[in-house]
């Protein structure tokens, strides 16, 4: 067992001196991230929510979203495949049987084993909890047809959680969950998404073709897959969406508030670009949305760790505020900044594109309004 700080002191030191230099690269190759994959397995870093007694370090929500907005100040990319990897290992503790968890949660402890989750589906857009697809029946074997839409990781994890409705399903949320093993026969990765931003995370759509499903790979009784993805992903995954937001919205800020105290005018008299009152209250306005974003995140993780009954709607709620705030900060640094921004350096631009992904990401922050407008009101949100 690793203890929880001396992992998230790691992490921090991994994304200054693994993540941070090679993110240029990364983005602009469209790459997969996987030296800083390799670096936070060996590590440990990606064994954070294993809980110990399987070899992992048994952390949190408040552990994971920490390490995430690290990594993603350094590279946001590699914060997405963290995160995705995060969510599954979050569900496979929870809800798979002593069997797949022996299988697969000491590998994962060890570095040796990424995850991640394939459950959107054209069929359902912004809507991931509710996939379209059905297992049906082949004699006593259950099987899987399906076209996932956005899969982080494609091609690169090692296993998927993959959603679809049961059997003779009257709904979608009459689903189950199960993991597929990674060269599952029927399994195939359809080319590749070319995000705005992002671009390291190899993002696309993967196909599911008569895949046979091992009922000890399913991750919960028959039929709980909605539950397990509300009680279980959504936390995380909003969570964890959040802090990667804020870490990008983080890295913007140290980058436009470093340059506007260096960048000096001639014509001026030398006199710096933050000595100009315009330029301090941007900055103010920054500091202020960005630092109301990370209290929010940090009243929803303790809400949600405190099992508080009210905690449903910041869950919700958390990942739009910290897009919103994300995608405001990025913005008024781009002004500011204004050539330097827009070229490759200083990595504003990267930061401007990798923060477009969060509002749209789903459950899209449309979707999460709309939610949230009907727990307000006391309207059934299914």
């Amino acid at each position: 067992m690793t203890d929880v700080h001396s992992l998230l002191a790691t992490n921090e030191k991994l994304s200054q001196e693994v993540l941070r230099p090679g993110a240029d690269k990364v983005d602009q190759s469209r790459r997969f991230p996987r030296e800083n994959m390799t670096a936070l397995g060996k590590a440990g870093v990606l064994g954070l929510l294993v809980p110990a007694q399987y070899g992992g370090a048994g952390g949190g929500l408040a552990e994971m979203s920490r390490a995430l907005e690290i990594q993603a100040q350094a590279c946001a990319s590699t914060a997405m495949v963290t995160l995705m990897h995060f969510c599954a290992t979050a569900v496979i503790s929870a809800k798979a049987g002593d069997a797949l968890k022996q299988s697969l949660l000491p590998a994962i402890a060890r570095g040796e084993h990424l995850s991640t989750l394939a459950f959107s589906e054209a069929g359902s857009g912004g809507h991931f909890y509710a996939p379209v697809s059905e297992i049906r029946l082949d004699g006593a074997k259950e099987k899987l047809s399906a076209l996932k839409s956005f899969v982080t990781s494609a091609g690169e994890s090692d296993s998927y959680v993959v959603s679809a409705r049961r059997p003779g399903a009257k709904a979608p949320t009459e689903s189950s969950l199960y993991v597929v093993p990674k060269g599952a026969s029927g399994l195939a990765i359809q080319g590749r998404f070319e995000g705005l931003g992002l671009a390291g995370n190899a993002s696309a759509p993967m196909t599911l073709t008569d895949v046979a499903l091992d009922e000890d790979a399913r991750l919960g009784p028959e039929g709980t897959g909605f539950q397990s993805m509300l009680a279980v992903v959504l936390p995380y995954f909003q969570i964890g969406v959040a802090s990667v937001s804020i870490g990008i919205a983080t890295a913007a800020f140290q980058a436009i508030t470093a340059r506007v105290a260096a960048r000096t005018y001639e014509h001026a008299g030398g006199a710096p670009l933050a000595s100009i009152p315009r330029v301090q209250f941007l900055v103010a306005e920054m500091a202020l949305e960005l630092n109301a974003a990370r209290a929010y995140l940090a009243e929803t993780i303790r809400k949600a760790l405190a099992a508080d009954p009210a905690a449903m709607i910041d869950v919700l709620g958390v990942k739009v505020k910290a897009a919103d705030a994300c995608l405001n900060v990025v913005s008024r640094a781009m002004n500011l900044g204004g050539g330097w921004a827009f070229g490759r350096r200083g990595g504003l631009e990267r930061h401007f594109r990798d923060a477009q992904a969060a509002a749209v990401m789903a459950p899209s922050s449309d979707v999460l309004k709309d939610f949230i407008g009907k727990a307000c009101l006391g309207l059934p949100l299914f």
